[in-house]
């Protein structure tokens, strides 16, 4: 019965500070991530549409400037 307290348990070999093998937190990040990517392209998206809309808008203009002078 004595011997029964006297088990060796083993002894820690390394300690990891920060570091947590049993942890979610990193699949939680994931998503927001993917959410914040998608949504910086289609702003890109929407941002490149603008300028082209305005591209196009100012050469109308210069073409409609053009015909004016030209009569």
């Amino acid at each position: 019965m004595v011997d029964c307290l006297n088990v060796s348990r083993g002894k820690v070999l390394r300690v990891k500070t920060g570091y947590n093998p049993n942890s979610s937190s990193v699949g939680s990040n994931i998503p927001t991530f993917f959410f914040f990517a998608a949504g910086s392209g289609v702003l890109t998206i929407i941002a490149l549409q603008a300028l082209n809309a305005i591209g196009i808008y100012i050469k109308k203009k210069k073409n409609y400037i053009k015909a004016e002078k030209q009569e």
